[in-house]
């Protein structure tokens, strides 16, 4: 072979080397490469994909998760733990997605620096996405946790009875040589991805867990939030300062799909006015709350939005309204007979709004003489209501005709100078709507 052919081997020999990938195993560290923010958190966005270096069980050896690219993990054996470092160098919106994967059921757990738990998804069942969408981060490092939750263990089957005049079976026959558990195989594939962008106008600012660090909104503005993740809770710090006297205000919060809304109204002091519950899947709304301030005490009142379940890809709206009563209008708040609205010695008619979750109870007038009650609930035809009168914390009638539309009669013997409070409830089926609540009294009680 000439000098010149040696040449040109050697050198074709340099430049394969070049272009050798390193194995993950080596130990060069990891090459920061600055990705565009992504859109959403999820992947298949066109970001760069690579693989979790392990070991990274431990945040001292975390695999670098960059902004805005998207790493491929595995959690094997089931007790493994995969740390994920992020380097956050601009204050803003922290959203991270773990895409669903077969046959694992996976947790999500956002760490700060010093190790304290920011916030954790766990939706439960395989083949569940989980994430956190808008988790409030400054500059720092974070670490982000996978984990596996153990999947139940199906109990062997009983061994079977050998035949008859068959000899008796060999200690592993059948499952190979040894007594050596089989390798894993197959194990699942992962993809987690995250990014940090800017606040969106209008957006909830995480952390919003309690009142210090409650959002603040005024009637009528229309925020958008998620329940971003387990347990996840938003405050809003409400202000009235500018609603009128005599108006309410109605509360709108839209569906989540898969959350079972909860609304909570507190005043300034934390005290709670009133809960409601929703259905899963269904919006949540309060009609006719009147904000009472106390003389004296700051203008604001606690709205608190949370619920069973959680969905880090669809958010919610919580639109506050002002409105002005109709005659003879049912004010909220009045889910609890302790917080029962006072029907006037004069009023024979009251004009209630039910929406799914709701709860209306009124204190019937007080009379010096004993007497009987008639009362009348009319509802739309969508609507299927029940009630029943309570004294003394016991029933003393009951109205429970099935079916939408169906007009509820009830009769009340009260004593003289008691409180009755007539409770009004409709079925999960029933759409929102309004009814009439009439009064009359019939003949003396004895």
């Amino acid at each position: 072979m000439t000098r010149a052919a040696v040449l040109a081997c050697a050198l074709a020999l340099v430049a394969c080397g070049k272009s050798r990938q390193k194995r993950a195993g080596d130990a060069a560290p990891v090459e920061v490469v600055t990705q565009p923010v992504l859109g959403d958190a999820g992947a298949g966005s066109g970001a760069a994909t690579s693989d979790e270096i392990e070991p990274n069980d431990g945040d001292d050896v975390a695999t670098l998760l960059p902004l805005g690219s998207t790493l491929r993990g595995r959690i094997d054996p089931e007790t493994d733990a995969d740390h994920y470092r992020l380097d956050v160098a601009a204050p803003g919106a922290l959203g991270v997605e773990l895409a669903a994967v077969e046959g694992m059921d996976l947790t999500l757990e956002v760490l700060d620096a010093g190790g304290t738990s920011l916030a954790r998804s766990d939706r439960g069942g395989a083949k569940t996405r989980e994430g956190v969408p808008n988790l409030g981060v400054t500059p720092g490092r974070y670490t982000v946790v996978v984990r596996a939750k153990k999947l139940p263990v199906k109990p062997a089957p009983a061994p079977k009875k050998p035949k008859k005049g068959a000899p008796p079976a060999r200690p592993g026959a059948g499952s190979g040589s040894g007594s050596a558990a089989p390798a894993s195989v197959n194990v699942p594939v992962y993809e987690i991805t995250a990014k940090v962008g800017p606040w969106a106008t209008g957006a909830e600012r995480e952390p919003d867990d309690d009142r210090g660090t409650a959002n603040d909104l005024i009637v009528g503005d229309i925020a958008t939030g998620f329940l971003g993740w387990t347990g996840d809770a938003d405050v809003y710090k409400l202000s009235i300062e500018a609603l009128s006297a005599k108006n309410y205000v109605d509360l709108e919060v839209s569906s989540v799909d898969g959350v079972a809304l909860v609304l909570e109204v507190a005043d300034a002091a934390g005290k709670v006015l009133m809960t409601r519950k929703g259905l899963r899947g269904a919006p949540l709304v309060v009609r006719g709350f009147v904000p009472l301030v106390p003389s004296g005490a700051p203008p604001f009142h606690y709205v608190t939005i949370k619920g069973a379940g959680s969905n880090h890809e669809a958010p919610y709206q919580l639109r506050v309204s002002e409105k002005l009563p109709g005659p003879d209008a049912e004010a909220e708040p009045d889910d609890t007979p302790e917080h029962a609205m006072p029907v006037p010695p004069d009023r024979t008619v009251v004009h209630g709004t039910w929406t799914p979750g709701d709860v209306d109870c009124y204190a019937l007038p007080v009379e010096q003489a004993a007497r009987t009650t008639e009362i009348t609930i009319a509802p739309p035809g969508d609507m299927d209501l029940s009630a029943d009168v309570i004294l003394d914390g016991k029933s003393i009638a009951k109205g429970e005709r099935p079916g939408k539309g169906a007009e509820e009669k009830l009769v009340a013997a009260v004593p003289a100078g008691a409180t009755a409070i007539l409770c009004i409830r409709g079925t999960d089926k029933s759409a929102e709507g309004a009814y009439d609540l009439t009064l009359a009294d019939g003949a003396a009680a004895p």
